[in-house]
């Protein structure tokens, strides 16, 4: 069935601004989807330019990743008055309305917009110097953004997989152009994520990287597909294939887990290592910015910054002394001694705040993807839950992790704190939030029961306004 989008700016947006000078049949800002969508260098430059909708900062730039942080209780806003600017405190307490809600919703719609023009319009493309594996390696890219954006989508909008896969989820749109569509199933919606992902698997060549980008993985590769197919497939209970997934980018060769020594200074490189980690990231550039200025995660989390989002000391004290992740918090000289950022978004320079690169997918969450699958009944031939927790304490100067589903959720934690993962694993898990520790937010959202209607946030007014087919979540 053909859904399409509702609005008309989302079938346009197929991100010119990055890529103005590859066409010069028309000027700049006028440039025509018909001029950029007829060749195969104006497909290959549209896509290169939807990875700047990633960075926006209601996404991966900083209200994704901030929002699930303060949600979970890693994270809070700060008290001291020279450092609390006054913004993050919805997040931190819950506080969300039709009016006041994620804006992450337009954003991944204009990614998945201008994913659909490039994916529609590759047919016919092939001459004597684009080959048909060129065309099905641009297509692949767009359909891992394409489901990256969906899956983004479903973890902010909808109710889990593993709860509610039969509740509202999102539009699933394939065609960009004037509609209203309805909110298809989670199932329905998480179909299409994996759907996207296979097919991208299948087209992509196993050595595909994009070209004439300064950050080689900061662009869709075949162990970025398989890596979110891992983690897609974890959250929909599938554990067998999760943990196969996760075992083939284990295997591929092509990463390995940061060593202690490593870790500290990971995040402030202008690029990521060849062999580190690192499987897909955001790169962090102004002119990479959908909307470019100082909203960026680093401003947010950054003492000389805004200074907005710091952590807090229920994250902290799961840590033990010389595990190498606690140096990953710092303090300022004109702070209180509780007030501890992260480090992971402190940028690229000196000066803060600055640009810095946001890892979406690594190595550490392969082996947890594939532990966790394990500790609920996947089996890998000479893998083991504690087999793969040992790879990452090992490289962290911590203690072995206890080999249960209990330990490795707490090792999943602890390892991708601040990466924007606690909220929705405790989504998929059914796991009640109780922020104990250092909770001083609103009373209302200190204990927020599993299951409720609060799990799914609101969709935007502008789009219940604009659509009277897409229904506004329970409770809002």
């Amino acid at each position: 069935m053909k859904h399409v989008i509702q609005y008309s700016l989302f079938a346009l947006a197929i991100g010119l601004a990055s890529c103005g000078d590859f066409l010069t049949e028309e000027p700049k800002l006028s440039q025509s989807n018909e001029l950029t969508l007829g060749s195969y260098e104006g497909l290959d430059k549209a896509t290169a330019a939807v990875y700047g909708y990633l960075y926006d900062d209601a996404w991966y730039g900083a209200g994704f990743v901030l929002s699930s942080e303060l949600r979970s209780g890693n994270a809070k806003n700060p008290t001291n008055s020279d450092f609390a600017s006054g913004r993050y405190i919805n997040e931190y307490s819950w506080n969300y309305s039709s009016g006041s809600t994620s804006n992450l919703w337009e954003y991944a719609y204009k990614a998945i917009a201008a994913t659909n023009n490039v994916i529609n319009n590759l047919e016919g493309k092939e001459t004597s110097d684009v080959t048909a594996a060129d065309l099905n390696n641009l297509k692949a890219e767009c359909l891992f953004i394409r489901a990256l954006s969906y899956f983004d989508l479903l973890r902010t909008y909808a109710q889990p997989y593993t709860h509610a896969s039969g509740s509202p989820g999102v539009p699933i749109v394939l065609v960009s152009e004037l509609g209203k569509p309805a909110r298809n199933t989670v199932q329905e919606s998480f179909s299409r994520v994996v759907a996207d992902l296979l097919e991208a698997e299948s087209l992509m060549q196993d050595d595909y990287k994009r070209t004439g980008i300064t950050d080689v993985y900061a662009a869709a590769t075949k162990p970025a597909i398989q890596a979110l197919l891992s983690r897609a497939y974890l959250y929909m209970g599938e554990w067998q294939k999760s943990a196969d997934y996760a075992t083939k980018v284990i295997n591929s060769g092509k990463f390995s887990i940061f060593t202690a020594e490593d870790l500290p200074y990971v995040w402030t490189q202008n690029t990521a290592s060849a062999g580190g980690e690192v499987i897909f990231e955001i790169f962090g550039l102004l002119s990479n910015e959908y909307n470019a200025y100082w909203e960026e995660i680093s401003g947010m989390t950054t003492p000389d910054g805004y200074a907005d989002v710091m952590s807090s000391a229920e994250l902290r004290n799961l840590y033990e002394e010389g595990d190498v992740r606690l140096e990953l918090f710092a303090g300022h000289p004109d702070a209180p001694k509780d007030h501890l950022w992260t480090t992971k978004y402190w940028g690229k320079s000196t000066e803060r705040p600055t640009y810095s690169n946001i890892i979406v997918l690594r190595l550490s969450e392969m082996y947890l993807n594939r532990a966790e699958a394990i500790s609920r009944g996947a089996s890998i031939a000479g893998a083991s839950v504690a087999s793969d927790l040992l790879a990452i304490t090992s490289n962290r100067g911590a203690s072995p992790a206890t080999p249960s589903l209990t330990g490795v959720l707490t090792e999943r934690r602890k390892e991708l704190a601040f990466e924007g993962h606690h909220i929705y694993d405790m989504a998929r898990t059914g796991t009640t939030l109780n922020r104990t520790v250092d909770y001083d937010g609103a009373s209302s959202a200190q204990y927020i029961e599993f299951p409720s209607y609060r799990w799914a946030l609101p969709i935007p007014l502008a789009e219940i306004n604009a659509n009277p087919n897409c229904v506004q979540n329970e409770g809002y």
